[in-house]
């Protein structure tokens, strides 16, 4: 019963726009069905304890799912919060500046570049979300600008999955304590370069992309620049606090982000006198986006609970020869599907130690992967929302440069052990 639930949550998640009905909704009754009707019908529970199962009483495991997943929760309200300082502050709009050339191959390689270096500091799905402004203030023609936004997707999602704060699903393995953030850095950097490098370079010959284009430089005053520019560099690094603190400290994620947030809000509030700042700050974070990573944890918590997960692990690991073509497959999945459940289910299925190569892979693909379909990635329906931009025009002229980024990186993943030997 619980695991039919869940695959009609899925569905509803999945197929949003097909049911009309926003994939919150499905996410958070989803989550609450199937845990009343583990504790009603008293089904047993389990916890996998140093490869021990453990039969355990439902309350009590729901209490210690909710744990983890708040983890996650307050760390993205932190995140939320500091981006929404810097925005207010004009910061992204003092980068403006950044993007001045003469050519539209030029500018694609700016944006492309910016896109993947931007989101590994703020998350893929700011990221895109602030390039979208600043295009709609650069490139006035619509249909030149839904390629530009198709290069940010991908090299967005590319960006994202080799930091810990990049990507959402990244952040899971991360906070999960599945990868470290020297070996995932050290593991998935160039490959998520190729992936971006290569598709923009293949974009480039897009004929799109001939010709010249003509920017304005951004209207603030000297005053409002610098006050952008140093919000902007001090919210930046203060995020970037955060791994830093977790690797020399030992205090985990969510409690890094909730002090940077703390040190922004002091600065702000002293220098520039904002005594709103915070209920500011407040009405600017995404409460569906909060409420959907609670729903999604928690309904696949419980899926873990009664050991489904766990009997899909062993069932996966007998079928498909290596898990190296699981998490290629997964990738190709993501596209279609919502990465986060993917990856938290993945979490509970397989028991690999801490900094294994298929933690790795699975980072990899679950990001780079969503790029393939515009519906795959938060930043991809992001943009769908905000440009209006049609799933097939998205297939026919994005898909393909996608994923061929995708095979790129994850091709260097295979062999990058030959080049250690």
């Amino acid at each position: 019963m619980v695991i039919l639930i869940f695959i009609f949550g899925y569905l509803l998640i999945a197929f949003e726009n097909l049911f009309s009905v926003n994939k919150v909704i499905p996410s958070i009754l989803m989550a609450v069905i199937c845990w009343s009707l583990i504790i009603f019908l008293n089904i047993p529970v389990y916890e996998l304890d140093q490869h021990f199962i453990l039969k355990k009483d439902p309350k009590y495991l729901l209490l210690f799912h909710l744990g983890k997943a708040s983890e996650i929760v307050f760390f993205l309200i932190g995140a939320m919060s500091i981006i929404a300082i810097i925005e207010k502050y004009s910061g992204f709009e003092a980068i403006k500046n950044l993007f001045y050339t003469n050519t539209k191959r030029k500018f694609l390689w700016i944006i492309s570049t910016i896109s993947f270096l931007l989101s590994a500091i703020i998350d893929n799905l700011t990221a895109t979300i602030v390039l979208i402004s600043i295009l709609k203030k650069i490139i006035s023609n619509y249909k030149d600008r839904l390629y530009y936004l198709g290069l940010v997707i991908i090299s967005a999602n590319a960006g994202g999955v080799w930091s810990p704060i990049g990507d959402i699903t990244t952040t899971m393995l991360w906070i999960s304590n599945k990868v470290t953030t020297i070996f995932l850095i050290k593991k998935i950097f160039i490959p998520s370069v190729l992936c971006m490098i290569i598709s923009t370079l293949i974009a480039s010959y897009i004929p799109v992309f001939n010709g010249y284009i003509k920017i304005k430089k951004n209207n603030l005053s000297k005053y409002y620049k610098n006050r952008g520019f140093f919000i902007l560099k001090l919210g930046l690094s203060l995020m970037l606090l955060v791994p830093v603190l977790k690797t020399i400290i030992g205090i985990p994620p969510y409690m890094g982000m909730m002090f940077s947030l703390g040190i922004i809000l002091i600065i702000v509030s002293n220098k520039y006198e904002s005594t709103s700042i915070l209920d500011d700050v407040l009405k600017k974070i995404d409460i569906s986006s909060i409420l959907f990573f609670l729903g999604i944890l928690l309904s696949v918590s419980s899926l873990e609970s009664i050991g489904s997960l766990y009997s899909l692990s062993h069932w996966i690991n007998e079928t498909v020869p290596t898990w190296k073509i699981t998490t290629f497959l997964f990738g190709l999945i993501s596209s279609v599907i919502d990465n986060i459940p993917l990856v938290a289910a993945t979490i509970t299925m397989f028991s690999y130690p801490l900094n294994h190569d298929l933690w790795h892979f699975i980072a990899y693909v679950s990001g780079t992967g969503g790029s393939i379909l515009l519906i795959g990635s938060a930043a991809g329906v992001s943009a769908m929302s905000m440009e209006k931009i049609d799933f097939f025009w998205y297939l026919k002229k994005i898909s393909w440069i996608a994923l061929i980024g995708y095979v790129s990186g994850f091709i260097y993943l295979l062999i990058d052990p030959f080049f250690s030997l």
